[in-house]
């Protein structure tokens, strides 16, 4: 335990002082025995009450002086293995193709806010490149901020045209020259860029000693490209133009010994690239000061200051209040346990830190305490996240508070989904979008439906064995190089989309990258850049 304000200690010895005086049996007493027989009901308190409006005020004060506890203040320093990833996103024009929904550059931004919540041990440095190269985020290890400027990346707020990796993989290496380690690793998330410039990247990679992982998205047969109008973009020439998937960039992470996935939109496969990335990584040793909570104690000595006040200025006697204070904490309810905030807190605390099977136990002894709809909720989402998903959609369902309705629907449809209830998790996302419009509760609707509709369609289409490359680690979607002759997913109508879009954009801030490499302007004068 420490005291905060200590100095307000030195007001006992004034407290001490009093006491003597008040004890005092000679004739200079403080007040007359008549007032006193006036005072009190009882001459037998008459020796009890001074002495709790003593008890009172010595608890006052200490409570001035700020008694705390610090938790885990033992263990101030942690030493502990990191590792550090930049993630470099394409956001040029072509990134707004929607053969990926909702659109490439939605579906990257979900796929990094993935890459962030599952991999562990990692400080993250977050840029951005068209033609140039962007700084988003120096390295850092705080998600929430990251995400937050991630939500708010945009294509518009760039001025230069175009796609180029070397100017990726450049700006990447401006960000990652403080670092020690031998290698480093970079995360580039684009549609290929049309397979431009791959040797140069690549040997700009080698020279660095860079990493480079590759994320592809989008599809082999392409899509338009719609402007802010609702326009489909189209060349000097007049042509509509067509953005493909480059598969051709693997080649960029097979010769720097990185990991890459070509993906049209299936989220799952993050998974192995996520795996990939923690493998080859290299881990520096570094120490780190563990923080502690602080807990006010001041609390707990007002409380009992005010209950020796009660009594010390109270006619009856403390011995006939004994059976009714008896009486009475034998009667208070379950759920209002006087630590149920701290327990909470723990709770959320391991929540926060993954630490899920250490925040189900605590919540669970929350729910058994208060037996409440907020209890329930908490413990459900911690039984989500520790994949526990029977007991989750067990206590989801059980749930009745009205203002928990449409979170309750949308984490019971992600439950369902889970559990491999499609259909279910469906018809939940789209009571919860009845209650209030989500784009997060969209965007898992949406998905769930385009899988099932895939899912229909290569069911009805005679199967092949699929291609595998060997000796090197990589992923691809087959599906997608199946069935590269048919017509991709129908994405959502153009209505829907723009009015959905809006609902986006509607008074939300915007990150503004900081320009932090400048590549050679690109040369074509047959065809405009995206």
């Amino acid at each position: 335990m420490q005291l905060e304000s200590p100095y307000f200690l030195l007001l006992l010895p004034l407290l001490a002082l009093w006491w003597k005086i008040l004890c005092n049996q000679t004739k200079h007493t403080l007040l007359s025995e008549e007032i006193l027989e006036k005072l009190l009901v009882e001459k037998k308190s008459a020796s009890l009450q001074p002495k709790l409006f003593l008890v009172a005020l010595v608890l006052m004060v200490i409570a001035l002086a700020r008694p705390t506890l610090h938790v885990n203040k033992d263990t101030t320093l942690q030493i502990h293995a990191i590792s550090t990833l930049a993630i470099a996103i394409d956001i040029s024009n072509s990134m707004l193709a929607r053969d990926v929904y909702p659109s490439r550059l939605d579906f990257s931004k979900v796929a990094v806010q993935k890459i962030f919540e599952k991999l562990n041990g990692f400080k993250f440095a977050l840029l951005a490149f068209s033609n140039d190269g962007f700084l988003v985020a120096p390295t850092s290890e705080d998600r929430a901020s990251l995400n937050f400027l991630l939500k708010h990346l945009s294509t518009e707020t760039l001025s230069s045209e175009g796609s180029s990796i070397p100017s990726a993989i450049a700006s990447a290496k401006k960000v990652l020259a403080p670092l020690k380690e031998t290698s480093k690793n970079l995360l580039i998330i684009t549609d290929g860029a049309d397979g431009d410039k791959i040797e140069e990247a690549i040997a700009l990679a080698k020279k660095e000693q860079i990493r480079v992982h590759l994320l592809l998205v989008g599809t082999t047969q392409g899509a338009m490209i719609y402007t802010a109008k609702g326009e489909a973009l189209k060349d000097q020439k007049g042509n509509i133009v067509i953005t493909k998937r480059a598969d051709t960039m693997k080649e960029l992470a097979l010769k720097t010994g990185g990991a890459y996935i070509a993906t049209s939109g299936d989220l799952s496969e993050i998974a192995w690239l996520i795996e990939q990335i923690a493998l080859k990584a290299s881990k520096q040793n570094v120490q780190k000061e563990q923080p502690y909570e602080v807990v006010e104690l001041f609390y707990y000595l007002l409380g009992m200051a005010l209950v020796a006040l009660f009594f010390a200025f109270h006619s009856l006697h403390v011995k006939r209040l004994m059976p009714l204070i008896v009486l009475v904490l034998g009667i208070s309810p379950a759920h209002s346990g006087i630590l149920d905030w701290w327990e909470i807190e723990q709770a959320k605390n391991a929540y926060e830190k993954a630490a899920y099977a250490e925040s189900v136990r605590l919540y669970e002894n929350v729910k058994a305490s208060k037996q409440s709809d907020a209890s329930a909720y908490n413990l459900a989402n911690a039984l989500y996240k520790a994949k526990q998903y029977k007991k989750a959609l067990y206590l989801y369902e059980g749930i009745q508070n009205e203002t928990l309705q449409r979170q309750v629907l949308h984490n019971k449809g992600n439950t369902l989904a889970q559990l491999g209830r499609i259909d279910d998790a469906i018809k939940v996302y789209e009571k919860a979008l009845s209650i209030e419009e989500d784009k997060d509760t969209r965007y898992n609707l949406e998905y769930l439906k385009q899988q099932k509709d895939q899912k229909t369609k290569e069911q009805n289409q005679p199967e092949e064995s699929p291609q595998h490359e060997n000796q090197e680690p990589q992923k691809e979607n087959h599906n997608s190089e199946k069935n590269k002759d048919k017509i991709s997913p129908k994405p959502m109508d153009e209505q829907e989309a723009k009015k959905w879009e809006r609902a986006l954009i509607q008074k939300e801030p915007v990150t503004k990258p900081v320009i932090l490499y400048k590549s050679d302007k690109m040369e074509n004068n047959n065809a405009i850049t995206w």
